[in-house]
């Protein structure tokens, strides 16, 4: 027999979180055919030499934003370079479909200009279009349909409870998609219109849900002091329709949440003990991204985003707001943690600059510089928040049954070809966990490859992905366990990782020897029925 494809002399850490082993891995017909000690090189086409390295599955992002990303650039670079071979996508409540047929402008609309043309009606009309285009993409989606394309869809962004009859279209819009092969649904109950949603709402689409066997994750309603709240709703998503229930992104944000983290996973501890099926990913950086309306009061934000810009332009309403915003910005310390990456164009002098350089600038306050930069970018600036303390982050990292997740999306490196600087966690992730597990003593290699193949592979249920094993679709990355590393920063996020050496897709190499190929191997996994 011959091999397409043959990586000799490696380390095999096999997804599983047991010890590696020494083996060859042969690949044919885009799977794993053979793992032995010795498998001479004549028997393959292509020939790797692994000595020194280790071969692992390829890296699974269990909490990623690239859904649409390959419409503007297919090559994935900012994953490719990492070993990423797959993206749970679709995450906080954020996809360009589903939506009725008589409101196909408001998912337009939500989907945003870059990409509007794509906006569908269905994941399945979505996929057509893309294979009617003939669009490319460097890593496999597994796509989850977002609850507040849902909602957006059924109700705009009216800011009450869902009628009887809007729910049950939200139910039959969810029913039609996991049928035709998305992974479950996402939350995004931090962002309009998703913060709108009450517990009936959520806990009835949890049931479709369950029906399928997917999974709901979720961006909680609040990541800080409301943290055992929002955990509390999530298990009653459990508890009323048995959906397997995932904590997107688990922090404890915002000073006053700061040293919680144990309190918090404790309270997931519980739960579990329970008998809830809850899981979580985290990421490996003090610092979250997102809208600059992400610092407000959840209530602001009510209604739309607009509505925050409302606010701060009525003269007669603005005034609780701006309370609430000088509470938040009260030290030079909480205005540098606000870091403004991109304002669209709108709002030139904020680009590139934290609240507290801004106000001095403008010789506002800090409140009153963010709620400029709100009205002014009409709440459409993206900024970096470091609102974490390292120490909660280190907790979160120590525990080994929470998947790391990038929260990132698939970029270019090409300064040039991005919006100003954004998070470097879009460039980074999975090297930096490699290397932090390495240099921290977080968890043994095999563990640290386990939360980035297996448990994320077992968490989604992908059923032929996750580990090295004979029968397994032949995703792999091959890199060297001693100086894998990242290299992006919040200065310079435009960095390559290094140790990263192959990366195999389906039995073929999508980077070759720290390259990428020009080959664009990313397909759509479907959840079967």
């Amino acid at each position: 027999m011959t091999y397409d494809l043959l990586i000799q002399n490696s380390r095999v850490a096999d997804g599983t979180g047991q010890p590696a082993y020494q083996a060859d891995v042969a690949v044919l017909d885009g799977k794993i055919a053979q793992i032995a000690p010795s498998i001479p090189a004549d028997c393959a086409r292509q020939v790797l030499d692994g000595q020194g390295l280790v071969t692992a599955p390829g890296f699974i992002d269990i909490h990623s934003h690239s859904d649409s990303y390959f419409l503007r650039d297919d090559r994935g670079e900012s994953r490719i370079y990492q070993g990423v071979t797959t993206e749970l996508a679709g995450q906080c409540g954020s996809t360009i479909y589903p939506c009725p047929a008589e409101h196909m402008d408001r998912i337009r609309q939500f989907a945003g200009k870059e990409v509007e043309e794509y906006a569908s009606g269905s994941l399945a009309e979505f996929l057509e279009k893309v294979k009617r285009d003939g669009r490319k993409m460097g890593t496999n989606l597994a796509p989850l349909i977002g609850h507040g394309a849902l909602r957006c869809g059924v109700m705009g962004y009216e800011d009450r409870k869902a009628l009887p009859e809007e729910l049950a279209q939200m139910e039959a819009l969810l029913r039609r998609d996991m049928e035709a092969g998305a992974w479950g649904l996402s939350l995004g109950l931090g962002y309009t219109p998703g913060v709108s949603a009450d517990g009936p709402e959520l806990q009835a689409l949890g049931q479709v849900v369950a029906d399928f066997g997917g999974l709901i994750t979720s961006h909680m309603r609040d990541q800080g002091l409301g943290t055992p709240a929002s955990l509390e709703e999530m298990y009653e998503i459990f508890r009323r329709s048995g959906a397997h229930v995932h904590i997107a992104h688990f922090k404890a944000s915002g000073k006053a949440a700061w040293g919680k983290a144990p309190e918090f996973v404790e309270n997931v501890r519980r739960a579990q003990a329970q008998g809830v099926h809850v899981t979580a990913d985290v990421y490996p950086y003090a610092a979250s991204s997102s809208n600059v309306t992400n610092s407000f009061p959840k209530w602001a934000i009510h209604g739309g985003l607009q509505r925050a810009v409302a606010l701060l332009q009525d003269p007669e309403q603005r005034g609780e707001l701006m309370s609430q915003l000088e509470r938040i910005f009260v030290t030079e310390q909480d205005g540098r943690s606000l870091y403004v990456v991109d304002t669209g164009g709108m709002y030139p002098p904020a680009d590139g600059k934290d609240i507290w350089q801004l106000s001095q600038q403008l010789g506002l306050s800090m409140a009153e510089t963010v709620a400029k930069v709100t009205v002014e970018t009409m709440a459409q600036a993206a900024c970096i928040s470091f609102c974490m303390d390292q120490g909660d982050v280190d907790h979160m990292l120590s525990q080994n049954d929470f998947a790391i997740g990038s929260d990132g999306v698939s970029l270019p490196f090409a300064p040039e070809l991005n919006a100003g600087k954004p998070h470097p966690r879009n460039f980074g992730t999975f090297p930096r966990f490699l290397r932090l597990a390495r240099e921290n003593k977080i968890c043994s290699l095999e563990e640290a490859v386990r939360r980035i193949t297996g448990l994320p592979a077992q968490i989604i249920g992908l059923p032929d992905r996750g580990f090295v094993k004979e029968g397994m679709i032949a995703d792999l990355t091959v890199f060297d366990p001693e100086t894998v590393t990242d290299k992006a920063t919040f200065e310079n996020p435009f960095q390559k990782p290094e140790g990263v050496r192959h990366v195999i897709m389906a039995g073929r190499p999508a980077l070759l020897d720290g390259r990428q190929t020009e080959l664009r191997l990313g397909q759509f996994i479907l959840k079967q029925q």
